[in-house]
């Protein structure tokens, strides 16, 4: 019986383990292997691989600065960004969980991004400049009559750009902070009133420790989302890196193990960093 039930779960789990293996395993050995090959393909001979041991590597730390120069754009964004993010997506959450009219279709405005993101809308935003508002005319000339100077108009257009930046981001995050605040029963908010506590000492003492934990889980999806963002500079760099006749896909494999790497040590940092009390306890 107990093999048979052995057998029953791993019947169960086949479809999860022949996929890891045809779509993650295989393709990360590639990866890794050919990063250690300059890696050229021709139509007699078909793909060549000549050993290079870790020169691609070495030539993306010390010779070319194009991914050391947006790595480190990009962690410093990233730590700026989050806890912006984080606190943004908290606030919003908190809100849209109040009882309010149409709730139900700001979470629909929230969430749609996510929706929308890929695909030929996305590509259409990019190109026609929907995703900017220094692209729509009207609006830098509405803004140029109220303020007169330049530079204070460029500066509202950036920050304007900048937060919808943000609330792109927060979409994900604030459904996952509505889960958790979800979980509050109200007759915890009622007794915390009666023994005489402010909403404001009520988000402290019983908001926040509630949904802090589900924090970590945030960082690791912003992380991994921002880092594998179509507008990122560096997966660019890695999709050019194949097609270069300098560089081919050794060196884009070499990249791409790179990067992972640094999320890999972005996402331990992060984590760590904002685990919650008992989750350092242990």
């Amino acid at each position: 019986m107990r093999n048979k039930q052995a057998w029953t779960g791993v019947l169960f789990i086949s479809p999860w383990i022949i996929g890891f293996l045809a779509f993650v395993a295989y393709p990360l050995y590639r990866t890794v292997y050919m990063s250690f090959y300059n890696v050229s393909f021709g139509l007699k001979s078909g793909w060549r691989y000549e050993w290079v041991g870790t020169e691609n590597y070495k030539r993306i730390m010390f010779e070319d600065t194009d991914f050391v120069i947006e790595a480190q754009n990009f962690l410093a964004g990233t730590v700026l960004n989050i806890p912006v993010i984080i606190a943004l997506s908290m606030i919003i959450a908190v809100l849209l969980n109040q009882k309010l009219r149409g709730k139900a279709f700001f979470r629909l405005l929230f969430f749609l991004p996510i929706v929308i993101l890929n695909g030929e809308l996305m590509d259409n935003m990019n190109t026609y400049g929907g995703m900017s508002i220094t692209a729509n005319q009207f609006l830098m000339d509405t803004l140029r009559t109220i303020i007169p100077s330049d530079n204070a108009v460029l500066l509202i257009s950036n920050l304007f750009g900048l937060i919808v930046e943000l609330l792109w981001y927060s979409a994900v995050p604030i459904l996952i902070f509505l889960a958790g605040l979800q979980k509050i029963g109200r007759d915890m908010y009622e007794a915390a009133a009666i023994d005489g506590a402010s909403p404001w000492s009520s988000f402290w003492k019983i908001t926040l420790p509630t949904i802090y934990p589900m924090v970590s889980l945030c960082v690791i999806y912003l992380v991994v989302f921002l880092a594998n963002f179509e507008a990122n500079p560096i997966n660019g760099i890695i999709m050019a890196s194949k097609y270069d006749g300098s560089r081919r896909e050794g060196y884009a494999s070499a990249l791409a193990l790179l990067y992972s790497a640094v999320q890999i040590v972005l996402i331990a940092v992060l984590y760590y960093a904002t685990r919650s009390r008992n989750q350092k306890g242990r």
